[in-house]
């Protein structure tokens, strides 16, 4: 008879403090506590006893077992748990569904996940639903995994979690995460010591089911120091023969109980530790199930873990060295055969075997996964493992060393706050590994070139050049690095030598490398000609879909994005591209997604829209600290708010966007909009000229989105001539729609004033063309296009500027009143505002439909044609069919008939007789 006790014995105080921390849980007031004591105090006992209340109580358990041999290995149970136990919920987790499933042990390489994107998908997990979750053996945790738990720690307040877990009192990373978090009153820490003398005799009057003798009694005080388990382990020896002196003693003594047999399985079992594959254990041993259930029944194990860490290390201890290795060779084997994927686990036993190279060659390979599932902190430390194991075999080094210098460069995200030290100092490391294993010179280049990958990373261009200066240029790898060092000095007389650079490697280069290179040339040419990257995107879009590079096509699809609204300001490209990043659980390039939807949204006019894509954006990037993210849906805040003439709302946005370092560009960009709403011009060319002084920046390297804007505004005001205008509109601002748009305004004001009519109007309907489904850029050049139309004697000034006035009524501007102003003068009648206005419906007020455009709207769906709504809104028919094109861009409807089938739900009407 094995002896157990049936309950928990002596943690009354902490029983009550955890079930108190299930109860704050269940009320949204979630937390953490770390068990902490010496191996076989009770820890994981206490933690059973409080994940079985909770789950009594309706919460959710998930647990998972740290292992230094497998990274990640905790959370990937937890997760897999939660998996098995019910289908997640995809509207909550969302894009952070496939980083969950990018954590399980068969992941396929394809997007690399940030850490911090990791540890929130984790956490949408936990708080999907109340949870305890509990983690055993922390002190065995790798980096990575105490990074996600401590995120998950900062982040558990307000939310139906408890988190446990246990860890032995090392003065290691786990330990010294506790304390920290203890120290910031995030989570509890619960210290286990030993059992009373009178805790013991309890324990033991449970275990035997009536009172210890008193010899029995005195030996169990004296040896077992009070922890649980050995008092336990003794009582289940022979105790007609007196207890053991031992724990392991006792351990060893019920083992040789059993038959042979089972005392095979147990050992296999050992030997991967405390917590063993079930599968190939079995088909080691060749044994049945029964022996399992034997091993059950004498309380040595639960499962396919041992009932005690120190169960498996009793067993393992009384091996001799040359059966241990033996045995965790045939472990290596069978592992690989039957779980090929669990390649540190299979290196760890290689090691233990004495097969250094093969175990070698398996860390290799996981170093490799690692890397290219974004895990860079796991890789290195796995790579760093194996060239510890590695010595100073040149043969057994290469691959390994290969496969860190490839890592090199993506060491320098792990820590991006430290500008690629952490990653320098491993590529000084791997070359003092070279040269202790006498490498060639050509192997010490592969590091030098990945050493100048880091430098491009960090933007360090000219350390970055240093280290490849003395490499051969006719590899494409080396072409495609020196190409984005040059490029990142941002010097014009560089430029031509970048591109030639990139040209090469695009033409000779692995698909990755192809990939890299048509990055490098989209960035050269998008300056210059916008239609030219726009095809090295494409391109670069066609090789990583050929070849199944996951993260390098949604990085192409997210420039297509980027360069399809400089050129047409379109939205349907970044769409998709958002949509590619949600499917991938790209979270980061779904944020970057939401920021140019919205900064496009805003040139659109459709505010409602910039506002829902900012907000997911900010929201997005202050969850997952990514405050350069963060300070751009800030900056589209203060787009919002500027276009609206909203000071002191700019002002606000403005202030948390210097809060934060964002760009003085767009901080006098959205001061001076709002002056234009205020009719404030001196203002608002005081603060264009101000971004005009601090862009030092070649323009062929660098968009400005001011330029078009100031031009107008100067032209307006006789400020500019043509000298000024033929400078920009030459330039490579001409070929973004938006700042077309602006600059055919412009030529259409000069034109006026050399009293050249004629292409005056030519140029006035370029603009209203160009402007149509937009927002500031129309509304702005009517605004000031209107009162030089009157002056000179050219085009629609009084349609314009009533056009205008409508736009900038909505948001309650000084501009609307100064439009009303230029009419009276002009001696136009007064306008009855419509009892209707400002009723327009709430879906096309969103897509950013005017009152003007709903009148016409109203008609259109009557089926009135363009010349009779002309006629009953007293307006041109040119101005009505810019009207009803607008409504098209707005609503997405390809033709008239597709807008009146959208419309009648909305407004109500029916087709004519």
């Amino acid at each position: 008879m094995q002896y157990t006790s049936p309950v928990l014995v002596g943690r009354s105080a902490e029983t009550s403090a955890l079930r108190a921390a299930v109860a704050r849980a269940e009320q949204r007031r979630g937390g953490a506590a770390f068990l902490v004591g010496e191996p076989g105090i009770g820890k994981s006992r206490l933690a059973s006893e409080i994940a079985g209340h909770a789950s009594r109580r309706g919460f959710r358990v998930l647990r998972g077992r740290a292992s230094r041999a497998v990274p990640l290995r905790a959370l990937c149970e937890a997760v897999l748990s939660a998996f098995r136990r019910t289908v997640p919920d995809e509207q909550q987790l969302g894009a952070y569904l496939p980083v969950l499933l990018r954590m399980t042990p068969d992941a396929t390489a394809g997007v690399p996940d940030p850490a911090v994107v990791r540890a929130e998908a984790v956490l949408r997990l936990l708080t999907a639903e109340k949870t305890v979750v509990v983690l055993e053996d922390l002190h065995d945790a790798d980096d990575e995994t105490l990074a996600v738990v401590d995120y998950l720690l900062d982040n558990l307040a307000g939310e139906p979690v408890l988190l446990l877990a246990t860890l032995r009192p090392h003065p290691d990373g786990a330990h010294q995460l506790a304390h920290a978090a203890a120290a910031r009153r995030v989570a509890g820490v619960v210290r286990l010591g030993g059992l009373t003398d009178a805790e013991v005799a309890e324990l033991a009057r449970h275990c035997l089911g009536e009172p210890a003798p008193d010899d029995v009694l005195a030996t169990l005080t004296k040896t077992a120091d009070g922890v649980p388990f050995v008092v336990e382990e003794l009582l289940n020896g022979d105790l007609q023969a007196g207890v053991p002196p031992t724990v392991a003693a006792a351990t060893l003594a019920r083992v040789d109980a059993l038959e042979p047999g089972c005392v095979a399985l147990l050992e296999a079992a050992a030997i991967f530790g405390s917590t063993f594959p079930l599968d190939v254990v079995q088909a080691m041993t060749g044994l049945d199930e029964e022996l399992l259930h034997q091993a059950e029944r004498a309380q040595l194990l639960n499962g396919h873990t041992f009932r005690h860490a120190l169960t498996a290390d009793a067993i393992r201890g009384r091996m001799t060295p040359t059966a241990r290795a033996t045995l965790a060779r045939t472990a290596a084997e069978t592992t690989e055969s039957l779980r090929p994927n669990e390649l540190e686990l299979i290196a760890e036993l290689w090691a233990a075997g004495g097969e250094h190279a093969k175990a070698v060659g398996c860390l290799t390979r996981a170093g490799r996964h690692a890397a290219a599932l974004g895990r860079f902190g796991t890789a290195i430390e796995l790579l760093e493992r194996g060239q510890a194991l590695q010595g100073a075999d040149p043969d057994l080094a290469a691959d390994l060393l290969d496969a860190l210098a490839a890592v090199l460069p993506l060491a320098a995200v792990v820590v991006p706050a430290d500008n690629g030290a952490r990653a320098f100092a491993l590529g000084e490391r791997l070359q003092q590994a070279l040269t202790a294993s006498g490498a060639n010179q050509e192997r010490r280049a592969v590091v030098r070139l990945a050493q100048a990958r880091v430098a491009a990373v960090a933007g360090e261009w000219e350390r970055g050049l240093d280290l490849i200066a003395a490499a051969k240029e006719t590899c494409a790898a080396v072409d495609v690095v020196k190409a984005a060092l040059l490029l990142g000095l941002n010097q014009l007389d560089l430029l031509p030598k970048a591109r030639e650079l990139a040209g090469r490697a695009a033409a000779t280069g692995t698909p990755e490398i192809v990939c890299e290179a048509l990055e490098v040339l989209t960035r050269c040419t998008r300056g210059q000609d916008l239609a030219e990257a726009r095809q090295h995107i494409q391109r670069w879009l066609q090789v990583a879909e050929q070849h199944g590079l996951a993260a390098w096509r949604l990085r192409a699809l997210l420039e297509l994005g980027i360069t399809d609204k400089y050129l047409t300001v379109g939205v349907d490209t970044l769409h998709a591209a958002r949509r590619a990043a949600e499917n991938a659980g790209a979270i980061v390039i779904m944020i970057a997604a939401d920021l140019h939807l919205g900064a496009t949204y805003i040139v659109r006019g459709e505010y409602a829209k910039a506002a829902e894509h900012g907000v997911q954006a900010k929201q997005a990037a202050e969850k997952l600290g990514l405050h350069a993210l963060r300070a751009l849906a800030i900056a589209i805040e203060a787009g919002i708010a500027s276009t609206h003439g909203n000071r002191k709302a700019t002002d606000q946005a403005l202030a948390q966007l210097r809060d934060h370092g964002g760009s003085a560009e767009i901080w006098a960009y959205s001061s001076a909009v709002c002056a234009l709403m205020e009719e404030q011009y001196d203002r608002a060319l005081t603060e264009f000229d101000a971004i005009e002084s601090e862009v030092t920046e070649p323009r062929i390297l660098r968009g400005t989105f001011y330029q078009g804007p100031r031009l107008l505004v100067r032209v307006a005001h006789g400020l500019a001539n043509w000298q000024e205008y033929e400078r920009l509109a030459d330039s490579h601002l001409a070929q973004v729609q938006l700042h077309r748009t602006y600059f055919a305004w412009s030529r259409a004001i000069l034109h006026g004033r050399d009293g050249q009519a004629s292409k005056a109007n030519v140029a006035a309907q370029e603009a209203l063309e160009l402007s149509t489904g937009l927002g500031l850029p129309r509304y702005l050049g009517l605004r000031l296009a209107g009162p030089a139309a009157l002056a000179d004697g050219w085009g629609e000034p009084l349609e314009w500027l009533r056009e205008a006035e409508e736009h900038f009524h909505r948001f309650d501007v000084p501009a609307a009143a100064a439009c009303r102003a230029l009419l009276r003068e002009a001696g136009a009648p007064k306008q009855r505002r419509r009892r209707d206005h400002g009723t327009v419906p709430a879906e096309l007020r969103k897509a950013g439909v005017t009152v003007r455009e709903f009148e016409v709207l109203r008609l259109v769906v009557e089926r009135f044609g363009n010349a009779e709504i002309a006629e009953r809104l007293f307006l041109s028919p040119r101005t009505v069919e810019r009207h009803v094109a607008s409504l098209r861009e707005r609503t997405g409807q390809t033709s008239r008939a597709d807008l009146i089938r959208y419309a009648r739900p909305l407004i109500g009407g029916s087709a004519r007789m």
